[in-house]
């Protein structure tokens, strides 16, 4: 899922855009180069934590597909 961090809408629209579309198997795209990244770095503590507290667990592509085998 696109967290649209591309747009630079702001810590709290990202915050939602990633929480409010998250399900099981999801895949967070988020953007580390072309341009000013502060939004997108502010809002990752509070996804992650957001997150977590839904149960979710974070882990690497590779886990990921190794885990879908």
């Amino acid at each position: 899922m696109d967290s649209h961090d591309w747009e630079q809408p702001g810590v709290r629209k990202i915050v939602r855009n990633v929480v409010y579309s998250a399900r099981p198997g999801s895949i967070i795209l988020m953007h580390d180069g072309g341009g000013n990244r502060i939004q997108t770095v502010a809002a990752l503590p509070y996804i992650i934590k957001a997150l977590r507290k839904r149960g979710y667990a974070f882990v690497s592509l590779d886990e990921l597909a190794a885990s879908s085998r």
